[in-house]
């Protein structure tokens, strides 16, 4: 009797208890079919909440569903769920799937092998954002095909055939990100918004990019993750459209003396590169087409170097080598090299490799982007050349 009254107490004490935590809470729920041969060994997900704490869970599928319950959030979240597997899974791309943690319920089903197409509802955000994904899926699978045999390596990376198959991801992956864009355009108060323009930083012009984050909703502007925008469009101000291109000196690969107003009244590209980036390398088969195209009209290219060598010694010789290996006659300068008296990445607020700048032939800045996911500077050049 003694027993039944304890547990009784128990209860009545816990109830409040159990019953707060399932009210706190929401379920993610998910039913996953498995195409690809091999089971899943569990499905994680993780985010991090407005005060930046970091939240991590995990659940083992069963017969293909799983449920994982996590706290409500008062503002808004996106979060990360993955599939991890035993063994990698050779020629298939695992794409995460996002999803937005607000205080419903959110309800998955797709297939195993591609997590990040697969259908959710839940929410205004989860919601809106499924209508997106599955606007472009078509897109994505057709790219994750092309890719595949690069993945499995039955076709050489650098083959004739490969930068092919690149250039048709790259038409792509150009569709899928204008749909996006498209999407930050038509909904500026969704919080999907703010999360895909803080992930698409390089698929804008700096000042295009400013624009488009000014346009969201205040609220948004002010959270954690605008705010981390509002930095990046800070740093980047000193090369804003219209502003004049900072003066530096160096001595060019030749051994020559360069100064940048040597180049007044020409327009001009500042690349920001090093032989040790892997995209700054890819791009330069292209700007040595734009080269080629417009240098009889007076274009020219400023490369400018940031090598890591220990040594000023070792970055000359990584850099002379690049230059000879990839053909890039033009401009050259390596920014290591007198930095004490002038650091001209510093100076430009480089953030990231490459770093493109587009100049008139007074000096200002026409345009401002990082890596090489857009056309900006083709369809300026066209604006200016008439071709």
């Amino acid at each position: 009797m003694r027993k039944t009254w304890t547990s009784l107490l128990i209860f009545f004490f816990l109830f409040p208890v159990l019953s707060l935590a399932q009210v706190d809470s929401l379920s993610i729920n998910g039913e996953l079919k498995n195409r690809s041969g091999e089971m899943i060994e569990r499905i994680t997900l993780s985010f991090t909440d407005h005060s930046g704490k970091r939240h991590s869970y995990s659940a083992v599928p069963q017969s293909g569903t799983f449920e994982i319950r996590v706290p409500r959030q008062e503002l808004v979240v996106d979060a990360t769920l993955r599939t991890v597997y035993p063994d990698p899974m050779n020629g298939v791309i695992l794409r995460p799937l996002n999803l937005f943690i607000h205080k419903e319920n959110i309800t998955i089903k797709g297939q195993s092998n591609e997590l990040d197409l697969a259908v959710v509802s839940g929410g205004q955000e989860n919601n809106d954002y499924n209508t997106l994904r599955q606007s472009t899926a078509p897109v994505v699978r057709k790219a994750s095909k092309l890719y595949a045999p690069l993945l499995k390596k039955e076709i050489v990376s650098d083959s004739e055939e490969a930068k092919t198959i690149f250039k048709q991801i790259s038409v792509l992956h150009r569709q899928e990100n204008d749909a996006q864009k498209q999407f930050i355009q038509a909904h500026p108060h969704s919080y999907v918004s703010l999360f895909l323009l803080y992930r698409m930083k390089n698929h804008y012009t700096s000042d295009a990019y400013a624009q488009a984050f000014n346009a969201l909703d205040i609220n948004h502007r002010e959270s954690r993750m605008g705010k981390g925008i509002q930095r990046t469009i800070e740093k980047e101000s000193v090369t804003a459209k219209g502003a004049t291109a900072l003066a530096f000196e160096r001595t060019t690969v030749e051994g020559n003396t360069f100064k940048l107003g040597d180049l007044k009244g020409r327009v001009f590209l500042l690349d920001f590169w090093g032989s040790w980036c892997g995209p700054c390398r890819a791009s330069m088969p292209h700007l040595k087409e734009l080269h080629s195209l417009y240098k009889e009209k007076g274009f020219e290219i400023v490369g400018i170097a940031q090598e890591r060598g220990k040594t000023i010694e070792d970055s000359k010789a990584s850099w002379e080598k690049a230059i000879n290996e990839l053909g890039i006659h033009w401009i050259n300068v390596l920014n290591n090299e007198n930095i004490e008296q002038f650091d001209i990445v510093s100076a430009y607020r480089i953030n990231g490799f490459p770093t493109k700048i587009l100049v008139d032939e007074q000096g200002q800045i026409i345009l401002r982007l990082t890596a090489s996911a857009t056309d900006d500077i083709d369809v300026a050049l066209k604006k200016i050349y008439g071709f």
